[in-house]
């Protein structure tokens, strides 16, 4: 049975999420290429592109986590296996750059610089920030569906909002494994349409 998911997205209570989507993951000089290839196949970032500018028209609030650490390297955990082959074992340092330009954040915008942990709500005011302003609902995009976007969705839905998750506007590596994990796991976590049905509920 289809669930509407109209109901749910009242932009007065909605907000989106946008997980890591940085040069340095999807784009042209990724560290992760399947990755990157992934998200170019899906049409993530002009997905994104128009779900932000139709959520903009209707005052949807649009929240960034982004992974940037110290250029130096200090104070980072260092205990997760993504970041190690990422790094090569190395020290952690950086982040992986800005937001992909055509989907940059806005001065209305709230950016969340993560410097620990893989998932939104870890290390971040995110939680505080949508119950301060009545958020209900959360709307999750960007990379990748193999741990960020999946961690931050369980979240969410753990701390009792509503989780929408656009599916052509997340990706993973490989891409085969989105179609896997949207079927089988986020859709008993979260709504999950295109993001074209919520633009078309917004317009």
């Amino acid at each position: 049975m289809a669930l509407d998911v109209r109901p749910h997205i009242d932009p007065a209570h909605t907000a989106i999420v946008n997980m890591e989507c940085q040069v340095n993951l999807i784009g042209e000089h990724s560290i992760l290429p399947g990755l990157a290839r992934a998200a170019q196949q899906v049409g993530l970032v002009d997905n994104c592109a128009a779900l932000f500018a139709a959520g903009r028209a209707k005052g949807v609030r649009i929240y960034y986590c982004t992974d940037e650490r110290r250029p130096d390297g200090f104070g980072f955990a260092r205990n997760t296996m993504v970041h190690l082959r990422m790094s090569g074992g190395g020290d952690g340092s950086g982040g992986h750059g800005p937001v992909m330009p055509k989907i940059a954040p806005q001065p209305e915008d709230v950016v969340f610089r993560r410097e620990q942990g893989l998932t939104g709500f870890f290390a971040t005011g995110l939680d505080a920030y949508l119950r301060n302003t009545g958020v209900t609902t959360l709307i999750v995009t960007g990379v990748s569906l193999n741990i960020a976007v999946l961690g931050t969705a369980i979240e969410a839905m753990n701390a009792g909002y509503t989780v929408v998750v656009p599916s052509d506007c997340v990706a993973s590596d490989p891409p085969e494994y989105a179609e896997h994990a949207l079927k089988y796991t986020m859709r008993n976590i979260a709504f999950v349409v295109p993001s074209a049905t919520i633009v078309a509920a917004w317009s």
